[in-house]
């Protein structure tokens, strides 16, 4: 198995937009913890985290889409909920995926590939959030036990296992259009799992 190190120097000698498609493709399997925490809170906004994905993948996929990312960039900050406003630990998945949403769309704008990178790393440390979390009660007395305990932790294996062969399934994509958006969208529902474990709901 190739380590969280490997699996992001991996994707850094990826082209701009091999990078971009991965990015997008880890953010489908994020989008359903923002919906929940907004279906279960009533707050923020389902749709529109949905919207933007949508968006991103007419970018990738539509090379003269016409797409105000600035604009969807605000309205994405309007409704990224305030942690200390909720008591409830789905505010952090949601916080997250909204976060990498942006990161999303700031890389597509700065032409930074670097920012799809900070994606696939924020999709893990909400992975690794939610081990510690649900360890809290273990007798865990250092940080270096903590830190194992979310190496070695199925889920966690799970997800570099779900980069390493997304960068396979992508690396030798040279051009990214209807059937490419379909492979990579269809490999998700394959997985049938967001980054943290929940079952997606089949359409």
């Amino acid at each position: 198995m190739k380590s969280k190190a490997n699996n992001f120097q991996t994707m850094r000698e990826l082209s701009f937009y091999q990078q971009a498609a991965i990015a997008a493709t880890l953010l489908e399997r994020m989008l359903p913890n923002y919906q929940l925490f907004a279906e279960v809170t009533q707050s923020g906004d389902a749709e529109l985290p949905r919207h933007i994905l949508t968006l991103i993948w007419e970018w990738l996929t539509v090379k003269k889409a016409k797409i105000n990312f600035a604009k969807l960039s605000e309205e994405l900050e309007v409704i990224t909920p305030e942690i200390s406003h909720y008591d409830i630990f789905g505010v952090y998945p949601a916080v997250d995926c909204a976060t990498a949403l942006d990161m999303m769309l700031s890389g597509i704008s700065q032409q930074d590939a670097g920012e799809f990178i900070n994606v696939a790393k924020i999709s893990q440390a909400s992975v690794a959030r939610l081990i510690e979390h649900e360890s809290i009660d273990d007798d865990i007395t250092t940080e270096a036990e903590l830190k194992k305990i979310v190496r070695e932790h199925p889920l966690m294996q799970y997800e570099m296992e779900c980069l390493a062969e997304l960068i396979d399934l992508v690396k030798p994509l040279k051009q990214f259009g209807r059937e490419e958006r379909q492979l990579l969208q269809g490999w998700v529902k394959e997985q049938g799992l967001t980054n943290l474990g929940m079952e997606l709901e089949q359409d």
